[in-house]
């Protein structure tokens, strides 16, 4: 496996291990980033377009680890904005397949109570 591949992962780890999301969906993201190695060599090896949606599905599983509800530290939002994008520019660097990923939405705003304007 390339080594800008190997580099990108483990930051990505670190950055995972980094946020104060809950330890499963912390454990359920490391176990996505987990599996990319052996599928980025399959993908080297092979060419096969299967692995790299297998890819992009477990790419898609870290991000919706990281903005589930009740995993939505700051770091972990952040965090998830950043992955479509560099992964892009890693697979292009390379001239990997493209990933199909989108940046997630951002978290709702809470809502504010109306006023209410009745009259007595």
């Amino acid at each position: 496996m390339d080594e800008a591949i190997r580099a990108h992962l483990q930051a990505l780890e670190d950055a995972v291990e980094a946020t104060a999301i809950p330890a499963d969906r912390k454990q359920t993201a490391l176990w996505c980033l987990r599996q990319l190695p052996a599928l980025y060599a399959l993908s080297y090896e092979t060419g096969e377009s299967r692995h790299d949606d297998e890819i992009t599905r477990l790419v898609k599983g870290l991000i919706q680890q990281l903005t589930t509800a009740g995993a939505t530290c700051p770091e972990s939002q952040k965090l998830a904005a950043s992955i479509p994008g560099s992964f892009r520019l890693l697979h292009q660097r390379l001239g990997l397949a493209f990933l199909s990923l989108k940046a997630p939405a951002p978290p709702p705003s809470p809502r504010k109570a109306r006023k209410s304007n009745e009259k007595k």
